[in-house]
């Protein structure tokens, strides 16, 4: 057994003495034979290279993805939202998100857009929106329960007077009231409600953008007094929580909570 396995130790041990005597031959005596021996290097080290720049590229391209998932752990990103419908995800986001994503839609047909917003003194104008051949005035109301009445609409005329802007589009979730309507139609006045934001999203091919999905998976909550982030309190006497201004007590705007 002993012998046996020592002769086929010396049989592979000749095999390959006679392979490098056979390629050192010819490497002195062939020419071509050398030129096939380069050109074999030239195309191994292609072929490393090739795979190098592959996994530097696909790595790299991982790593927005890899970003959203460690945004996905952090306070401020909700992982239920990539399960809702586009109208549940229009109305679980915040009014400073909501005026952010209309924002986006208009920078995106083209437009120039100035954001005011919240509650400064700017007449109850949120956008001011225009491009070379036209201008106007958009007031966003993210009202989930009430619908916009005729006070609302005659509020908005006050604006556009104000502004000496003509036109005016006034955008909400939860549509308008009859006569609020008429009193927008007789002056010019677009509206818009849910359904129209959702078709000017799709018509846009924003709903997958990044900066949408950003919106859409950002928890937070804004004062709409003085844009500072609102934190989750808890009231001491009644223990029900409400949200507060991080500002507070230089501002003291409170929201309630829904559950």
């Amino acid at each position: 057994m002993r012998r046996r396995r020592q002769s086929k130790d010396a049989a592979f041990a000749e095999a390959i003495g006679g392979l490098v005597i056979l390629f050192a031959l010819g490497w002195t005596f062939s020419p071509q034979f050398r030129a096939l021996i380069v050109l074999i290097i030239c195309i191994a080290f292609a072929c490393l290279a090739i795979w190098i720049c592959y996994r530097l590229i696909k790595r790299k391209s991982r790593q927005p993805f890899e970003r959203e998932i460690e945004r996905g752990a952090s306070a401020n990103f909700d992982p239920d939202s990539t399960s809702l419908t586009l109208s549940e995800k229009l109305r679980k986001i915040d009014w400073f998100q909501f005026e952010k994503l209309i924002e986006l839609i208009y920078l995106h047909r083209g437009f120039s857009v100035r954001r005011l917003g919240g509650a400064n003194p700017d007449g109850g104008v949120d956008l001011i929106v225009e491009s070379p051949a036209d201008k106007f005035v958009v007031q966003c109301k993210h009202w989930r329960k009430w619908s916009v009445g005729v006070r609302q609409i005659r509020e908005f005329l006050g604006t556009l007077t104000d502004t000496k802007i003509q036109n005016g589009i006034f955008i909400t979730l939860t549509g308008y009231s009859g006569d609020a309507k008429q009193l927008a139609d007789k002056h010019g006045i677009q509206i818009l409600n849910e359904s129209d934001v959702i078709k000017m999203l799709e018509e846009s091919g924003l709903v997958y953008s990044k900066e949408i999905l950003e919106l859409f998976s950002d928890s937070r909550k804004f004062c709409p007094k003085c844009e500072s982030e609102m934190v989750l309190r808890t009231a001491r006497l009644t223990g029900n929580q409400f949200w507060g201004c991080s500002n507070y007590p230089r501002c003291k705007f409170i929201l309630n909570f829904e559950t």
